[in-house]
């Protein structure tokens, strides 16, 4: 017999029977005394009963039936074998060995065979500087050559041309008045004098081709101011046998003070 399930069953119909009766004692009073006008209501508030519910219902139902077919027993726990205890053995650890040390072979690197590439690389010839030739030294003459003393120029005609060596002509003539040369200032106030003489060579038609300096002055500006005065001047071609020539002249410019 399933003596607990009764006596839960049981419970809960004592309880539904408490609670009927408590709402069948419910009343309400309304008193309303004779001879007054006055009326008055009293209301007595009962809690109202709390809901059964819906599963419990159906468990005293269930449980109030009285069940025709016997109670089948409830099977019994099958019984559990004793856990078996496992013994952990300690395995001894492994000692390593000592293993010996190898110590590597030197290999003797065998000598490759050559070629044909590094035969014909070294059977190649190897270019190399030509060496300097040495400067041929110039061997003396036997016999010097003696150079032939210059024999005096004749006087040049007008057919010579300008580079050869005119004629020299005492007393210059001018076409117009020369230019007058410019004293140096600071010349004059150093007191320096001295005369510049300059050979002019003249063409054909009395126009000057070069100035050389025959004597110095002694001092260059000197020499200049005289030089720029003179490359001022016009000169008159020098004419013989109604031949125009040309010619060279000398002048000398002298720098002097007064007083």
């Amino acid at each position: 017999m399933n003596f607990p399930r009764y006596v839960v069953a049981g419970g809960v119909s004592l309880a539904l029977h408490a609670a009927f009766m408590l709402v069948a004692n419910q009343s309400t009073a309304l008193a309303m005394p004779a001879g007054n006008q006055s009326t008055s209501v009293a209301i007595n508030f009962v809690a109202a009963p709390q809901p059964v519910p819906q599963q419990a219902k159906e468990r005293v139902v269930e449980k109030t039936v009285p069940d025709k077919t016997t109670p089948q027993a409830a099977p019994e726990p099958a019984p559990q074998s004793p856990a078996k205890v496992v013994k952990h053995t300690a395995v001894p650890k492994a000692i390593p060995k000592a293993t010996p040390k190898v110590t590597p072979k030197r290999v003797k690197p065998t000598p490759s065979k050559p070629t044909a590439d590094t035969v014909a690389k070294s059977t190649d010839p190897i270019a190399t500087p030509a060496p300097k030739p040495e400067p041929v030294k110039p061997k003396p003459a036997a016999n010097p050559v003696e150079p032939v003393a210059a024999s005096k120029p004749a006087p040049i005609v007008s057919s010579q041309g300008a580079n050869a060596t005119p004629m020299m002509v005492d007393r210059p003539s001018f076409v117009s008045r020369p230019v007058r040369p410019s004293y140096p200032r600071l010349a004059q106030k150093r007191g320096i004098e001295g005369v510049a003489t300059y050979e002019v060579w003249l063409d054909e038609h009395g126009r000057q081709i070069k100035q050389i300096l025959i004597s110095s002055s002694g001092t260059a500006m000197l020499d200049q101011s005289a030089l720029d005065a003179i490359k001022q001047w016009k000169f008159s071609p020098h004419i013989i046998n109604g031949e125009a020539l040309a010619h060279r002249v000398q002048i000398p410019v002298r720098f002097r003070l007064d007083g």
